[in-house]
């Protein structure tokens, strides 16, 4: 399946994804329980993978190596931004938590774990080019 889009609807989806997340977390998140807490976490990572895919590998084949290594940058960027999220809406939600430990141990293991899964897909499918921009039209 190839998917072909103009830029700013791909943006967008992107946007979507993760204020979706973002959303998800806020709302379902501490204020449920603990555990649908961690749940949802894993979703909102979901969330944002694909988000980073929808806006990197319409890069194409040429700049394939580049979607992937900034695939990567971006994920463990983002891991880290929503581990600092969890950890505030916990202590928010009145639980005990030590944040500065989930935030290093998200940051040094769960992000470049994650960072590099994000990496080698949105490389392969810029390879593969299965994400496209809609070419522009020549002016007149």
């Amino acid at each position: 399946m190839i998917l072909t889009a103009p830029r700013p609807t791909l943006t967008l989806a992107a946007v979507c994804l993760v204020g979706l997340g973002v959303l998800a977390q806020w709302l379902l998140g501490y204020r449920i329980s603990a555990g649908s807490a961690q749940v949802v976490e894993v979703l909102a990572l979901f969330l944002y993978g694909a988000a980073i895919v929808l806006l990197l590998a319409p890069l194409g084949r040429g700049k394939a190596l580049i979607a992937g290594a900034l695939a990567f940058i971006l994920m463990a960027w983002a891991v880290h931004l929503n581990a600092r999220l969890s950890a505030f809406l916990q202590i928010e939600a009145g639980g005990e938590v030590i944040a500065a430990h989930r935030i290093l141990l998200a940051t040094l293991f769960v992000g470049p774990f994650a960072g590099i899964i994000t990496g080698v897909v949105t490389g392969l499918i810029a390879r593969f080019e299965r994400i496209r921009w809609t070419p522009r039209q020549p002016a007149s």
